[in-house]
């Protein structure tokens, strides 16, 4: 039976040559890429050779034996057979045991020259450790720096390595993840000292597969740390893809209270071998008052980047810890007020507006004990302007941070977010553009390429739409907002059993009850059962099991206008619960030309941010004269 390493160097399954480390699937000419936890579930049914393999197998191989609904499994088996070109109904290449479970049903082969000898190196790390949200704080490490250990950059291939993929360093004999937090930063600072390097393009890879981002990359960055009571081991190593030859590698041995720090050590020793300084200095950079508020931090920063549910009140928790050790913390207190404000998409149940006024408290409190966080505060109190439909307030604050000595992308990302709530659907896809221009890399990359995916949606470029949500996807993104907005596109273009796959996820993360959703759905597009699916969601109503966003849009394609524009004027006092821009969409047009829209408009500002930014509404959609909208 082939080995997990084995298969990882790619196999042979039916007419299908399987490329893990590609993250694709070819048959002849045609490739097709799979998304990364597909992947995994397809790869570890090929290690089990026509044996069949279990939900808690699945579970505890491909999602690390955290918590998964039956129909995230469900899902992946479906897209799997999807791209395979396999029917449940009459299966060739996966079948379905009912109440045990699944297994290949092709021969698995693994062609000899796949299989690694004993002296081959490592493969890289396949965890997908997540990456910080704000670069760690400390100062120059006092570290052991142990001798290179391959050739020095002089001897490096004479072919000069111009793209760089770096990967999340392992965590070794970590199995509770108790310290992914102090691990991932040594991916993060490895990533900030190669784009000092002029002429470098860094690329940072979240999951295991460059290809799966379109990476063409030179050379990897892969390394590993392990945490053994009091004393920290790293090892780092920089490859030519192209040679395969070392070009660098060092190991390092450091304290852990000096973690924060033999993070920047050996981001400048990666950097020194690459642009060939003998010797690169550390600047003096400050440090928060205490080992225990800059943990503290860091495992704040590894949750936020989780982007679920549970993730996020627990790095509130951490940021909060940070700034009571540390109350002069700025960074902190700007991502506390960050988390705060993203919390709301996650949980549906939670009070918005209360939690708004606390990430602006944050803000100020921030600001108090370190200004220099002022301009990037911008961003946080634009966007809780924007929620609460103060746009001449949102945008003054928006292009306070955009137009800062520094600018950070989600100033960017989230003026396209408001920009597209007023109907500014061309500036929207212009700034979110501009947040990815700024830094590929950022931690944020996966929710701005869901954002660019969606805002092309809007746009009705169904062509970049679909190639975007492709790319969030195989990032295996679980922002709600992602999977609805992907729902809809997938309704749009048919895909009507796909796209309850993805409601059901998006609900499902918010606890809401989804039993409704096949029966609702089968009423969009076969008039014979669309009376039934009027009937479900009055019941629904009815009993206020429905979140308001959620109960307008079933409205809206239902075709049932007069009570989807009753529920938007409900909203009239409270539009932050309701993601605005839908209402733009060519789905939602019945309700940009139903009589009441423009009572709707005046009444939450739009009409006069409309006219005092020199845009008119005729006769379903916005014109901007100055911006060419």
């Amino acid at each position: 039976m082939p080995t997990y390493t084995d298969l990882m160097k790619g196999f042979e399954f039916g007419r299908w040559k399987v490329l893990p480390e590609r993250g694709l699937v070819r048959d002849g000419e045609e490739e097709i890429h799979l998304e990364p936890k597909v992947m995994d579930v397809f790869v570890l049914l090929a290690s089990h050779e026509g044996e069949v393999v279990n939900r808690d197998q699945l579970v505890d191989a491909v999602w690390d034996g955290r918590a998964v609904t039956d129909e995230v499994i469900t899902r992946s088996i479906a897209v799997l057979r999807r791209n395979l070109g396999d029917d449940a109904k009459a299966p060739q290449f996966v079948e379905t045991l009912p109440r045990r479970g699944y297994r290949v049903m092709k021969p698995v082969v693994v062609p000899e020259a796949a299989r690694p000898d004993e002296t081959a190196s490592p493969a890289s790390p396949r965890r997908g450790y997540l990456l910080p949200l704000i670069a760690g704080f400390g100062a120059v490490a006092v570290i052991a720096w142990y001798g290179l250990k391959g050739p020095k950059p002089s001897d490096s291939p004479e072919l000069p390595i111009t793209s760089i993929a770096v990967f999340p360093f392992d965590c070794l004999q970590d199995q509770s993840n108790q310290n992914g937090h102090l691990c991932f930063g040594f991916a993060e600072e490895a990533i900030s000292g190669l784009n000092r390097i002029d002429g470098i393009k860094v690329v940072r890879i979240r999951q295991p597969n460059a290809a799966d981002f379109g990476v063409d990359a030179h050379g990897v960055v892969t390394g590993s740390v392990q945490i053994i009571g009091g004393q920290v081991k790293i090892s780092a190593q920089l490859e030519d893809v192209r040679s395969s030859l070392i070009v660098w590698s060092d190991t390092f041995d450091a304290d852990k209270n000096n973690i924060f720090q033999a993070q920047k050590q050996v981001a400048v020793a990666l950097r020194a071998a690459i642009d060939g300084e003998a010797e690169v200095q550390v600047a003096e950079v400050p440090a928060p008052a205490n080992f225990a508020a800059e943990e503290a931090y860091s495992l704040g920063r590894f949750l936020f980047e989780k982007r679920e549910h549970q993730a996020t009140i627990d790095a509130i928790d951490q940021f909060k810890e940070a700034v009571r050790l540390d109350p002069s913390y700025g960074p902190a207190w700007l991502s506390l007020a960050y988390t705060y404000i993203i919390w709301p998409d996650y949980d549906l149940s939670v009070d918005s507006e209360a939690i708004y006024d606390k990430a602006l408290e944050a803000v100020a409190d921030g600001i108090k004990a370190d200004p220099s966080i002022r301009e990037a505060a911008g961003t946080v109190i634009g966007f809780v302007n924007h929620k609460r439909t103060n746009w001449g307030a949102a945008v003054e604050a928006f292009e306070m941070a955009i137009n800062a000595d520094t600018v950070q992308p989600i100033a960017h990302h989230w003026y396209s977010r408001a920009l597209a709530s007023v109907g500014r659907l061309d500036a929207a896809l212009e700034h979110i553009k501009k947040a990815l221009e700024l830094d590929p890399n950022h931690p944020e990359q996966p929710i701005m390429i869901s954002r660019l995916a969606i805002v092309y949606f809007w746009l009705d470029d169904l062509e970049n739409a679909a190639r975007y949500f492709e790319i969030a996807n195989r990032m295996d993104l679980q922002a709600p907002m992602h999977s609805m907005a992907y729902s809809l596109f997938l309704i749009r273009t048919g895909r009507i059993e796909e796209a309850k796959i993805h409601a059901k996820i998006a609900l499902e993360q918010n606890d809401v009850e989804t039993k409704w959703i096949n029966p609702v759905f089968d009423g969009f597009n076969q008039p014979e059962k669309r009376q039934r699916a009027i009937d479900i969601v009055t019941e629904m109503s009815a009993g206020n099991a429905l979140p308001a966003n959620v109960e307008l849009s079933l409205w809206a394609l239902l075709g049932e206008t007069d009570r989807a524009m009753a529920i938007v004027r409900r909203l009239e006092e409270t539009p932050s619960l309701f993601e605005l821009e839908l209402l733009f969409i060519q789905e939602f047009k019945p309700l940009r030309q139903h009589a009441d829209f423009p009572a709707f408009a005046q009444a939450i500002g739009l009409t006069e941010y409309w006219s005092s930014a020199g845009c008119t509404w005729s006769p379903d959609r916005v014109t901007c004269a100055e911006t060419g909208d």
